[in-house]
């Protein structure tokens, strides 16, 4: 090798050599990324709760129950607080037999999103049902086999002879069309033959009758007839406009009949209304104008006068329900002054697929957690009714801590200071709430699968990122690799640089 040709060698494997150290930094920098993106990952696990399922013991509780003539009175030591003048507050329950609320077992899921309703576009025109059809007598196909006797035959006869309001058979690709003539038909047939039915015997060929096959008829409905919707059936109604619907009210029909309950409506002209009836032919988005697009089981929630106001409910309904919250009496929180409860302001209400009311605590949807428990009216049943004791006196069991009996007042002078009393043995037992149970463990089962859910996402995430600092590892292994081999070869191309030069001295030297 020349010293030129060993020269330029060297200069391209330096470069090269400075490249392939170039390359290295490049990976060992996003080998770094990846090392603080798995730690990040790591953080994130650590930093996860993993869910704690309850304990039966967290929901058991001793239950007092005493009884004062017919009532029965029930607590716990939850609803003992410090009361006036040395005593104690109790909140006592009593069974109540009307409207209340049933709190359902288990959740159902909270969603931001529109909701989405299926059934029929219909408008007045389309929303009905034709009358009885009709048989029509339209023709006669033409026969294949000349009449014999007194058949039946078409006799060819002048249309001459016929005038405006006559009826006769006119021939048509081989059928029979019966028609009665107006005035433009009459003047078209003057110069052409036409046909009537005959039975005569006088069936002729030469004469053009021709022979008659099977009769033509046409099925015909009957007038269309609009349907009635009784009051009740107007919540199946939506009113369709511009892309969306929303909840139809009263004034958006017609009434035609009836009075009180028994009165019945119309569809209006001009409106388009999607009919919920079943099928999921049709499918609109509905109007959110509220709640910020909170959805309850995919359901639109309103409060309880937003239900009246859009005619969800009526004015009925909406009474019911709040002496249902009313009595249902659900704590919201307890102070210094005892018990706050729930009211018709804390509730949203939504209707299901089949046109049931369920009730949400609107804290309950709005907390985040993607699911919220429901509850059901009652029209006539069971519940218990809390009622708030002040200046209770309590005697207690020195050998269990247990309560045996406690004294109530009963008539209060006019500054509510307690003027009779009246005492009441109690018995206490052990008791298990096991709704709230259920409704725990339900939720420990969602957090649980939110939890699961997370952790195989960061074990994934990890894992890719191993997958690919592992193949930087390789490429960086076989970087060195040549790299090596680049230098081995940059000092032999040195070394005949160097011979090269020192030859070179020694000959002009010499």
């Amino acid at each position: 090798m020349g010293m030129s040709a060993s020269q330029a060698r060297l200069l391209s494997l330096q470069a090269r050599q400075s490249n392939l150290e170039y390359q290295g930094q490049q990976i060992n920098q996003e080998r770094t990324i990846l090392s603080q993106q798995a730690t990040a990952l790591y953080n994130s696990l650590l930093s996860m709760t993993v869910p704690t399922p309850p304990s039966t013991s967290d929901f058991t509780s001793v239950k007092y129950t005493g009884e004062n003539g017919a009532t029965t009175y029930t607590f716990d030591a939850s609803d003992v607080k410090p009361g006036s003048d040395g005593g104690y507050r109790v909140t006592l329950g009593t069974t109540e037999y009307g409207q209340s609320l049933n709190k359902n077992s288990g959740y159902v899921t909270t969603t931001q999103g529109t909701e989405k309703v299926y059934g029929k576009f219909v408008t007045r025109q389309t929303y009905g049902s034709a009358g009885s059809s009709t048989s029509v007598h339209v023709g006669y196909n033409m026969g294949t086999q000349a009449p014999t006797g007194n058949e039946k035959y078409m006799k060819s006869v002048p249309g001459s002879n016929y005038s405006e309001g006559d009826s006769v058979y006119i021939l048509q690709d081989g059928q029979f069309t019966y028609v009665t003539l107006d005035s433009e038909s009459a003047a078209s047939i003057q110069d052409q033959n036409v046909y009537v039915l005959a039975t005569d015997g006088l069936y002729s060929a030469g004469n053009g009758d021709l022979p008659v096959g099977s009769e033509i008829t046409q099925q015909v409905e009957g007038d269309f007839e609009e349907k009635n919707i009784a009051k009740d059936a107007l919540q199946n109604f939506y009113v369709f406009e511009n892309g969306v619907i929303r909840n139809s009210t009263v004034d958006d029909f017609e009434q035609v009949a009836g009075s009180g309950t028994n009165v019945e409506y119309r569809l209006k002209d001009g409106v388009t209304y999607l009919w919920k009836n079943g099928t999921t032919e049709d499918e609109a988005s509905f109007t959110l104008d509220n709640n910020e697009g909170i959805l309850i089981a995919g359901k639109t929630p309103y409060t309880l006068k937003e239900a009246v106001d859009k005619g969800i409910i009526n004015q009925t309904d909406y009474e019911g329900y709040r002496n249902a919250i009313a009595n249902a009496a659900l704590v919201s929180s307890t102070g210094s002054t005892g018990n706050n409860y729930y009211d018709e302001d804390d509730f949203y209400l939504y209707v299901d697929d089949n046109n049931n009311i369920h009730f949400a605590l609107i804290s309950d949807v709005n907390d985040g957690s993607g699911a919220a428990v429901t509850y059901d009216y009652i029209a006539n049943g069971a519940y218990t009714k809390n009622t708030e004791y002040d200046y209770a006196q309590l005697e207690f069991d020195v050998t269990s801590g247990r309560i045996t009996s406690m004294t109530i007042p009963t008539t209060y002078d006019e500054s509510g200071k307690p003027l009779t009393y009246t005492t009441i043995d109690l018995e206490a037992s052990t008791y298990t709430d096991e709704t709230a149970y259920q409704d725990a463990y339900n939720q420990y089962e969602y957090e649980q699968y939110l939890y699961d859910k997370k952790q195989q996402e960061i074990n994934a995430k990890t894992e890719i990122i191993q997958q690919e600092d592992k193949n930087l590892e390789l490429k960086l292994q076989r970087l060195d690799n040549e790299r090596t081999q680049i230098t081995t070869e940059i000092e032999a191309v040195e070394k005949v640089i160097n011979d090269n030069i020192e030859a070179s001295y020694k000959t002009f030297s010499g």
